[in-house]
């Protein structure tokens, strides 16, 4: 008898009987019958998401007390809920709005939800997009900086003077401030450049051509003598190289596509009425002549 007791199958019939006599006086009876907006029911879907929602918090079953307080809960939630919704409490609440907004949509994107896209799907997409996966131009180069704060009224003649040893020969790191740039820099995307000197040295060193110790160039550090050593001009990508990113995009696409297909026809069904001197100017699209 002691072992039956124990049995959880046993603990949840128990539960079952509890909660059914929790509804019966939650919901009563009036005028002879239940009234649907007073009857809240639990099913077995309503317990296996309590259970998983435990377990991924957790990471193992609710005991049987545990599970009685979800349902407990569960039911204290949808009873204030309605009442409050009955009391209008959820309009004008721009928290509210927003959450049964982002929870439409989840239910929009998911509503279309199709299998994986086909290579030659993928493919097309790439070719449609090709600007936002082409490879960038890399440059390498070697830099000299020059800290303007540090010579003075010296600098134009210093910087002469090194830029004459740079080109015949002399070792870089022997010219130049101390910093934390690196010297050399072997073949850079122009957007890492761009990160890490600034756009208008990058655009600078874009221009100058190959082999040979050039003219100052302006960072945000200083003065820079550069040599630019290659050039790797920007290529389109391969679908083999940049696939994640590529499905990546697509999925998002369609579900934005999704989203705004189901507004546009929602939209058609309604009347948009603009009034008072503040609409003057604006004008609502779509909705119904």
């Amino acid at each position: 008898m002691k072992r039956l007791f124990k049995e959880p199958l046993l603990h949840f019939m128990f539960i079952g009987a509890a909660l059914f006599w929790l509804f019966h006086v939650v919901s009563g009876h009036r005028g002879g019958g239940r009234r649907d907006d007073r009857r809240i029911v639990i099913n077995d879907a309503t317990v296996a998401m309590l259970v998983q929602r435990h377990q991924s918090v957790w990471q193992r079953p609710p005991t049987t007390e545990e599970l009685q307080g979800l349902l407990d809960t569960q039911v204290r939630e949808e009873i204030l809920y309605r009442n409050g919704r009955e009391l209008g409490l959820e309009r004008d609440d721009a928290v509210i709005r927003r959450r049964v907004i982002l929870k439409l949509d989840v239910i929009t994107e998911e509503s279309t939800a199709s299998s994986a896209p086909g290579e030659a799907e993928l493919e097309a997409y790439l070719q449609q997009h090709a600007a936002r996966y082409e490879l960038p131009a890399g440059i390498a180069f070697d830099q000299v900086l020059f800290d303007p704060m540090q010579h003075g009224k010296q600098l134009e003649a210093e910087l002469a003077a090194a830029l004459a040893r740079l080109r015949a020969g002399a070792d870089p790191a022997t010219n130049g401030d101390s910093s934390l740039l690196p010297a050399k820099i072997d073949s850079m995307s122009t957007d890492l450049i761009a990160r890490e000197f600034g756009e208008e040295f990058t655009q600078a060193v874009s221009t100058l051509p190959v082999g040979d110790w050039q003219e100052p160039v302006t960072s945000g550090y200083g003065l820079h003598l550069v040599r630019v050593t290659s050039k790797t001009p920007g290529q389109p990508a391969t679908l083999a190289r940049v696939r994640a990113a590529v499905e990546r995009d697509w999925e998002n696409d369609r579900r934005q596509q999704a989203k705004e297909s189901y507004y546009q026809k929602l939209r058609a069904g309604y009347d948009i009425v603009l009034e008072g001197s503040l609409t003057n100017s604006v004008k609502a699209r779509g909705g119904r002549k």
